[in-house]
């Protein structure tokens, strides 16, 4: 048997069972209030949808939501197994960053039978994460915690309890130190944050892509996506090439200047040949970069020569560019990190969207060769 790859999410200790049992319990609340938490920090729309389909009552107050859960919660009439389904229904398609993939170019036809990926979990000590649901608890650390098979795809699920920090003014105060200066002080609540990574393969057209729940630092979903690859070393991760999309960037607002523009650009950046960055906003995220003259002519002689560097675009409705149709019924907006290889949609939308979007841009985009270690290194 090769090492175990996958981690526990219990904590082995030398204390009486008293005291075990006691602080176990202590933690079960803690992560069923946690849960609760994350279920009220959705749009209220969706809470209400999920208690209509409850046969709840869905008006009131966010407040009134939360005591009318716990309450239903405490008397059996749901269960929190039930919050986990619907934060794993939602949660896919909430604020993310999203790396694509090509597959590998070696013969991928075992990897679209089951028994293949159970046999090679199992060498691995993971079997019991096969198809395996998402788990009541969060661990601390960044776990593996499913492995879905299908013929047609495979999906690797990590989670990890993370927590971010909101402004609460209302707590705020001043104080005068000893010396008589003036301390203010600023209050933030910290709320705990359901970090979900999603490796989806599919096995047809041996396409991949990685998305991460949005974090709160910038700089930390290279990070996050090593680790996560780190932990599933049977996956072979370097077999996939992250797809480059500088060239959609340059597409996108080449077609827009065009007349032909599928996006509206608020900000462009382009890299020169030598390093320097050039960027251009336009006044509000409702108006387009591209419309004066001396500024589009600028921008066309950089793009034909410099390379893409940031897209801050909103994709539009109504537009038909491509095969697919297109599912859109607002603006989306999207971020396009050529830099990093990385997508950020900065709103929640449905997954229909999310697939379109991410469809769009591979379109526009090209494969970059090597490794997924090229990610790192842009």
């Amino acid at each position: 048997m090769s090492e175990n790859c996958f981690e526990s999410n219990e904590t082995v200790t030398d204390a009486p069972a008293s005291i075990e049992s006691h602080d176990r319990a202590e933690r079960e609340t803690e992560e069923k209030k946690a849960l609760l938490d994350l279920v009220l920090a959705l749009r209220k729309s969706e809470i209400q949808e999920f208690l209509e389909e409850k046969e709840m009552t869905k008006s009131g107050t966010k407040q009134e939501l939360r005591a009318r859960l716990q309450e239903a919660l405490d008397e059996g009439a749901l269960l929190y197994d039930q919050l986990v389904d619907l934060l794993d229904s939602v949660a896919p398609w909430g604020k993310q960053h999203v790396f694509l993939h090509e597959g590998p170019r070696t013969d991928i036809q075992s990897w679209k039978s089951p028994e293949y990926v159970l046999a090679l979990l199992k060498q691995h000590g993971g079997e019991e994460l096969f198809n395996a649901r998402l788990p009541l608890k969060l661990p601390i650390r960044l776990t593996i915690s499913s492995v879905e098979h299908a013929e047609d795809r495979l999906c690797v699920t990590a989670i990890q309890r993370r927590e971010h920090s909101e402004r609460e003014p209302g707590y705020d105060r001043d104080e005068e130190a000893r010396n008589g200066d003036r301390i203010e002080l600023r209050a933030y609540r910290y709320r705990p944050a359901r970090t979900l990574v999603i490796f989806e393969w599919d096995l047809v057209a041996n396409l991949a892509m990685l998305q991460i729940t949005q974090l709160q630092e910038e700089d930390e979903y290279e990070k996050v996506a090593q680790e996560f690859f780190d932990k599933v070393p049977w996956l072979n991760h370097k077999l996939f090439s992250p797809v480059d999309l500088r060239p959609a960037i340059l597409k996108f607002h080449e077609d827009e200047k065009n007349g032909q523009g599928e996006i509206r650009s608020h900000g462009v950046h382009y890299l020169t040949p030598r390093g320097r960055r050039i960027a251009a906003h336009s006044p509000s995220f409702r108006d387009s970069v591209v419309g004066e003259i001396f500024l589009d002519d600028a921008m066309d002689r950089i793009r034909r020569s410099g390379s893409g560097h940031i897209g801050n675009f909103y994709f539009l409705p109504k537009v038909a560019p491509g095969p697919l149709t297109n599912p859109l019924t607002n603006d989306v907006h999207v971020i396009i990190v050529g830099s990093k290889s990385r997508i950020n949609f900065p709103t929640p939308n449905t997954e229909e969207v999310i697939r379109y979007v991410l469809h769009r841009v591979r379109s526009l985009s090209a494969k970059t060769p090597g490794s997924s270690e090229h990610l790192q290194a842009a």
